[in-house]
């Protein structure tokens, strides 16, 4: 009977959630990465991702992820990072974002399972040249929480939690807050040890602003090491 109940909570919850969500969007995103190990601790590292929006109808959003990894420690790798995106807006013109981000990331095999904690602080600045605040940047913290199976080589399926904090910049009225959580489920295959495909789904929710949107979101991934 309490599982009932509990079951019924649950569903009542989600329901709720997606009613009173403002915006439903399906979406396709797709990333290609390209790794090149330097030493046996760096590596540098080429990062697109596009993203098809408004239920899958016209694409929107392109970025380009330069950067390198280092490993600190077996448990501990570093991220370094330069990224230069276009997304669409409301009327059709393309703004312009310049981000650099510095992560950490803290692995621990259990029992089977990889489980991964990456801290992420993200600078920002948009239209730098066409907006009265394109010269101000925003700051973001982004914390990734992801549990893999990590038995078999070639299936690893995952799951995984990333919410993000907005500490400063001139949008949404200067306000710091937590204004965006993804939940994902999916599944890494490796057909050998130098190429990576992936799959997964993923739930985005917007809060703290008018009108916020929750995307439903299929992602296909690929990574080629050489």
């Amino acid at each position: 009977m309490k599982a009932k109940i509990i079951f019924l909570f649950l569903s009542i919850s989600f329901i709720n959630e997606i009613s009173f969500a403002q915006i439903n969007d399906a979406q396709l995103w797709e990333n290609i990465n390209v790794e090149k190990n330097i030493t046996s601790k760096l590596a540098a590292r080429l990062n697109q991702e596009g993203r098809i929006t408004e239920n899958l109808s016209r694409p929107s959003f392109n970025y380009f992820d330069l950067g390198v990894n280092y490993k600190i420690t077996k448990h501990i790798h570093a991220t370094l990072a330069y990224v230069w995106v276009e997304k669409r807006q409301l009327d059709d013109s393309w703004s312009t974002r310049h981000q650099a981000y510095a992560a950490f990331s803290f692995r621990k095999k259990l029992k089977g399972f990889l489980l991964s904690d990456r801290q992420m602080f993200l600078w920002q600045v948009k239209d730098i040249f066409s907006s009265a605040y394109g010269h101000i940047a925003d700051y973001y913290l982004r914390n990734k929480v992801t549990i893999r199976w990590d038995k078999t080589f070639r299936f690893q399926p995952y799951v995984a939690s990333e919410l993000y904090y907005r500490t400063y910049g001139p949008n949404d009225n200067w306000q710091f807050h937590f204004n965006r959580v993804r939940y994902f489920a999916g599944v890494f295959y490796h057909p050998n040890l130098i190429n990576e495909f992936e799959a997964y789904y993923l739930i985005e929710h917007h809060f703290n602003i008018n009108n916020p949107p929750t995307n439903w979101v299929i992602g296909l991934g690929y990574t080629h090491t050489f």
